[in-house]
């Protein structure tokens, strides 16, 4: 004997199947689908954005392309208000991730140890020993951080590689003085002085090599 309620039972069976396909549903899974796959990549990002590398960098940029290509397509559909306004949002925010990521290929100013260094101790602050450890870090990263940098560059302005020349002047300097004396206001052991020294100027090295490619690549572009 078929139950009376097996119409009612299939009914709504179909119904939840046509709903689990509507442009709508289809949307927000694809649209959760990126932002959890955004949001992975994002928690793989390294303290300093900047020092991705060319790989890592085109995996995340090539992501973005395909997903903004994607919300477009689905923009186009025809959606409920409510679900075209979240893609909106995931296209824009998308747009700002990819514009700050396009920096460091379009960009030479991108890269600035000296400035980073700078957002590690305060002006007119003590120095602080438990920054001790990210500064001799960071110190030690300078090679990786610059040949990571002009693996990355793609053909920037000639005014932009005389931006970057001109900070890394600054930056230099900066090193070589201010740095210099806030550690000796540390009261360090003498060897970790020197040691904290030796590292800066190996740093500035890598930061001159910066300087001198840069000069050296607008000078091309002009010729």
């Amino acid at each position: 004997m078929k139950s009376s309620y097996t119409p009612l039972i299939l009914g709504g069976l179909f119904l939840s199947i046509l709903v689990a396909c509507s442009p709508d549903r289809s949307a927000l899974n694809w649209l959760h689908k990126t932002e959890r796959h955004w949001a992975k990549l994002e928690n793989k990002q390294p303290e300093w954005p900047e020092m991705l590398d060319s790989a890592a960098l085109q995996t995340r940029l090539d992501f973005l392309a395909e997903a903004l290509d994607k919300t477009q397509e689905w923009e186009k559909k025809a959606l409920d208000t409510a679900v075209k306004t979240k893609l909106t949002a995931l296209s824009t925010n998308l747009e700002i991730a990819q514009s700050r990521l396009k920096t460091q290929q379009s960009d030479p100013s991108s890269y600035n140890l000296g400035l980073r260094l700078r957002g590690l101790f305060i002006p007119d602050q003590p120095f602080e020993m438990k920054k001790l450890e990210d500064l001799e870090n960071y110190l030690d990263q300078a090679p990786t951080y610059y040949r990571r940098a002009k693996q990355k560059l793609q053909a920037p302005a000639p005014s932009q590689f005389d931006s970057a020349v001109a900070q890394h002047i600054s930056s230099i300097t900066y090193l070589k003085e201010e740095l210099v004396a806030k550690i000796a206001e540390g009261n360090l052991p003498n060897l970790k002085i020197k040691q904290l020294n030796q590292k800066i100027s190996k740093s500035c090295l890598y930061m001159k090599d910066y300087l001198a490619w840069c000069r050296s690549m607008a000078f091309e572009a002009r010729n």
